[in-house]
């Protein structure tokens, strides 16, 4: 599950931000946990690089030059490279700080639903396209761990599931509906009963057939339309 972290000392802001993701939840139907602090020394007390996502008021206790949302960025860049950035700032102008911590966006006060929304869509797509998960899977001298990242597709044939890379095919027993409850919202979508395809490695679709790096997959009549609506959505961009 994505975790989002919200840091800003005006709690009339924070109630704001809180009420606009709980509109964004029904709207999308997205799964995601968003903490709020007042401040940022609770806030990297309980740090833990779990977080996908970071919404950073710059002007967070502006008195103290030393603990502004630009000083917390800092700190948070030193022990978490990857994590996502996006200010939320009174002055458009004070954005471009932001990229001396590679931010990802920024947000100008008041906070306007509509440009939130949209500005959310690009976020939530980059993260979930950069998320990974790992497969243990079994092979004759012990166990092999698989990513996400390195998956071209899933095949179940009876009680066994292949994973196939480009290096090589791995197979145990399993199924495709385990397989999907543990990538959840990852870019994967089944082309029949018999493949999940990771959209990632989809060189393009001919008919009824998915080209997946060199090798062709039948698309089945019953999930086409939810298959390639599936690949334009991820080629365009849009995980959402």
């Amino acid at each position: 599950m994505i975790k989002i972290a919200v840091v800003d000392d005006n709690p009339d802001e924070l109630n704001k931000m809180s009420d606009m993701f709980e509109r964004l939840r029904t709207e999308l139907g997205q799964e995601f946990q968003v903490d709020t602090f007042s401040d940022s020394s609770s806030f990297l007390e309980r740090y833990d690089r779990s977080y996908s996502m970071l919404f950073l008021d710059i002007e967070l206790n502006s008195e103290d030059a030393d603990d502004n949302g630009i000083e917390l960025a800092r700190k948070i860049r030193r022990a978490d490279s990857d994590v996502m950035i996006i200010f939320i700032t009174n002055l458009a102008q004070m954005a471009i700080k932001g990229y001396e911590v590679r931010a990802f966006d920024f947000i100008v006060k008041p906070v306007n639903y509509g440009d939130f929304a949209m500005k959310m869509r690009s976020a939530f797509g980059f993260c979930l396209a950069r998320r990974t998960e790992s497969f243990k899977v079994a092979t004759e001298g012990g166990f092999v761990m698989i990513s996400t990242d390195d998956l071209l597709y899933i095949e179940v044939n009876g009680h066994y599931t292949s994973y196939h890379t480009p290096k090589d095919v791995y197979k145990q027993k399993g199924t495709l509906k385990e397989i999907e409850e543990k990538i959840g919202d990852l870019p994967f979508k089944r082309c029949n009963n018999c493949y999940l395809v990771n959209l990632k490695y989809v060189d393009g679709v001919d008919r009824d057939d998915v080209l997946v790096r060199g090798e062709r997959l039948k698309i089945s009549r019953p999930k086409k339309r939810e298959f390639l609506q599936a690949i334009a959505e991820y080629m365009g961009g849009k995980m959402l």
